[in-house]
This record gives C-alpha cells, structure tokens and sequence, in this order.
C-alpha cells in the first residue's frame, strides 16, 4: 500500500484540496468582474470567450471542492482537481515564457496581485501530482478512524494557513518591491 493510501495522507490530502478550491472559488465569486480582468489578462482564449470562463471557472472549482468530500465523487473530483491545476499550471507557464510575469495569476481575490513565476509553475505541478495521487489512492486505501480524519482535517487546516501566509507575505513583498526606488523601472 503507498504512502498516499494511507487514511490520515489522504484525510490531509482531501482536506486541503477542499479548502484551497472552495476558499480560491468564493473568492473568485466575491470579485467576479476583477476575476474576469484576470482570465483576459492571461490572453489565453478568445476575448469572447473570456466573461463565460471567468463565470464558469469558480464554479467549476467550488464543485470539485464538493465532490472532493463526497467519498463516492472524491477519486473523480481529485482527478479534476489535478486536471484543473494542470490547466493553470500551463496558462501560468506560457505567460512566464512570453515575459509576462507581471500580471496576477488570479489564484485568490485577496486584493494583492502575485505575480507569475516558475515556482508558480512548480507549485501546481505537485499540487497537480498530489492531487492525482490521490484520486489512485482513494478508491485502495481504508477508511479513515475518527482520529485519523481529526488529524488530517487539523494538519489541513494548518497546511492551508501556512500556504495563505506564505501567498500573502509574497504579495506584500512585490508590491513593495514595485513601489522601492531600488526597484523601480525609470
């Protein structure tokens, strides 16, 4: 049996993966039309195509989110998850390929843009693989113990805050970056 079979992994696994698409959904939700500037700023799709994304996107994470508690729909819905971290793991790549790292990557509606970056890149490709793992794991590994759900649920919940922390101290140290004269670009 491989580590990701394990109840408190895939318990801590489930549980981040619920709090990271359904907290970047609402958000997404709560800031529609700056969520929708973000999709046309990526320059990904067809302008036409950029409102129905944007609206569809949130969504589509909130329902992964939901499948992702449901025992029966978690293997599905953590296979979406690793197929939508992919996506944007791939929009992200091309922009930094094009040079353009100073647009918002639109993962949360925080209020402070975080700039693209290969560790962004990195970043969703081993949230991607966890999350793959996941979906093979689940339908193998045993059901979890009460206490094995408390731990991972509490690990999770850990895991989230230490990942928005890090997300928001980056954001406050580019934008003091952009606003330093060490950095500015005239």
């Amino acid at each position: 049996m491989s580590l990701f079979a394990e109840p408190l992994v895939t318990t801590f696994l489930r549980s981040f993966l619920v709090l990271l698409f359904a907290g970047a959904a609402i958000s997404k939700l709560r800031h529609a039309e700056e969520f929708f500037g973000v999709v046309r700023n990526f320059r990904l799709i067809p302008e036409r195509l950029a409102r129905p994304v944007a609206w569809l996107l949130p969504w589509l994470e909130l329902a992964t989110a939901a499948g992702l508690v449901v025992p029966a729909a978690a293997p599905f819905a953590a296979g979406t998850a690793s197929a939508l971290l992919l996506v944007f793991g791939v929009a992200i790549a091309v922009n930094v390929a094009r040079g353009r790292t100073a647009i918002d990557c639109g993962c949360f509606r925080n209020g402070m843009k975080q700039p693209l970056s290969w560790l962004l890149v990195a970043r969703n490709a081993a949230l991607a693989a966890a999350a793959a793992g996941l979906a093979v794991a689940l339908p193998i590994a045993r059901p979890a113990e009460p206490i094995e759900l408390a731990i991972g649920s509490a690990a999770a919940g850990l895991a989230m805050l230490l990942y928005f922390s890090a997300s928001l101290l980056g954001g406050l140290q580019n934008g003091s970056r952009s606003r330093s004269p060490l950095y500015s670009k005239g």
